[in-house]
């Protein structure tokens, strides 16, 4: 086993490595956690769980090519700020600021940890640049994190491969050009986006999964519909436009991977155009048709085929960003980690709702609406430059009504 993570970015992490360098790439997820533990405590649990995940030691490097490549630091501390509050406390206000402090990818680490201690409970809120992590990286790390601060030792995981390495892909070619340039990297603008969430009850869940199943959908194609109405609906200038959604595919599963820390998804469109005569599960039928295919290992291939035609086997990092700022124009942003897939009891710790991701996407006016489901409980979140006032209430009456809930 390789103890250390030094490689050539994947094509996909390449591309959100070159758009960080555009716009922030960074987000986070959050978790209530009934119960607290010292400090102390927490500081070693992350260390243990650096530890485990080559990538959480870590930052981008170029070499002699002008290739981005990971560079494993042994000595990489993983920053922590721990906050005593209040139960009324609201933790979305910490993620709004951790959102607006971007991370320097060329010192690392590219992660941080906050921790909001309660009378009673905690709150844990994970944040980290997209390039070597995605929403079900930091899912599972709250579950190392409780595990390894409830005490049980956990077993340090293999480097993680980029998709293009699993798929037997090359790495990104080393071009010899007599004109390379040291690319210059810019000061980033600020950023201030804003965070909202939601929890629904057991009980409504329940009606939402039920009758999604009825009605030959997914709650992903529910949420879709839910949030393509109130967006019409509370942002006039949408009421017409044609609304491209994207969601984002992990590719875990069909790429048989294990739950390392990485950046292992795609992202898929689907357009809603004229489509305001038709019912609410019309529209959920038409968001799950969409994504057809998108679980097989042919769309996997594909999608990052054409990120390597776009950032590969060129030294010049300014021409692929310039071609990059055309990317990923979407108004909307459905990011679904769907359940959490593991126990929630840790003892000592219990884990109660995890909220997210949390992440901006697109060029600002775009809503990103996070969405899994812990302990039957489905929470929803959005975050945007200009949120949309109240989409979250409105979307929660669009299901509620679909699934004749009672308020």
């Amino acid at each position: 086993m390789r103890k250390h993570q030094n490689r050539t970015l994947g094509a996909f992490e390449k591309t959100f490595w070159l758009l960080d360098q555009l716009d922030s790439k960074d987000f986070a997820l959050a978790a209530e956690v009934e119960g607290k533990k010292p400090i102390d405590s927490w500081r070693l649990a992350i260390d243990q769980v650096q530890q485990r995940h080559l990538n959480l030691s870590a930052k981008i490097s170029l070499d002699e090519f002008n290739r981005p490549f990971i560079e494993h630091v042994d000595s990489m501390i993983i920053p922590l700020r721990v906050m005593d509050v209040e139960n009324e406390f609201r933790w979305e206000s910490e993620v709004e600021k951790e959102l607006a402090v971007r991370f320097n990818t060329k010192q690392g680490p590219l992660f941080r940890v906050v921790i909001l201690q309660k009378p009673k409970n905690t709150v844990l809120i994970l944040i980290a640049n997209h390039t070597l992590a995605d929403g079900s990286s930091l899912m599972y790390l709250f579950r190392d994190l409780l595990e390894a601060v409830t005490g049980k030792q956990q077993q340090v995981l293999a480097s993680q491969k980029s998709n293009d390495e699993t798929l037997g892909l090359p790495e990104d070619v080393a071009i010899a050009d007599s004109e390379i340039n040291e690319y210059v990297f810019k000061k980033p603008d600020p950023v201030f986006p804003k965070v909202e969430s939601l929890r629904f009850s057991g009980e409504t869940t329940s009606q939402i999964v039920e009758k999604s199943r009825i009605e030959q959908t997914t709650v992903h194609g529910a949420i879709c519909a839910a949030v393509v109405i109130a967006s019409r609906k509370l942002r006039k200038e949408w009421d017409v436009t044609k609304i491209e959604l994207i969601s984002p595919i992990c590719t875990r599963k069909v790429l048989q991977l294990d739950d390392n820390c990485g950046l292992n998804i795609t992202t898929h469109p689907v357009y809603f155009e004229n489509e305001q005569n038709l019912s609410f599960w019309d529209l959920a039928r038409m968001a799950k048709t969409g994504l057809h295919g998108t679980d097989k290992v042919e769309h996997v291939q594909n999608y990052i085929e054409f990120f390597r035609k776009l950032t590969y086997n060129s030294s010049n990092i300014q021409q692929m960003i310039d071609t990059l700022k055309e990317a990923f124009n979407h108004y909307i942003m459905v990011t679904n980690l769907v359940r959490v897939k593991y126990q929630t009891d840790f003892g000592t710790l219990k884990l109660k709702s995890i909220y997210g991701p949390m992440v901006r996407s697109g060029k600002g006016m775009e809503q990103t609406i996070g969405a899994i489901s812990t302990n039957d409980q489905l929470c929803l979140t959005i975050t945007s430059d200009n949120p949309i006032p109240g989409i979250l209430k409105e979307m929660q009456n669009i299901l509620y009504k679909a699934c004749n809930v009672s308020i």
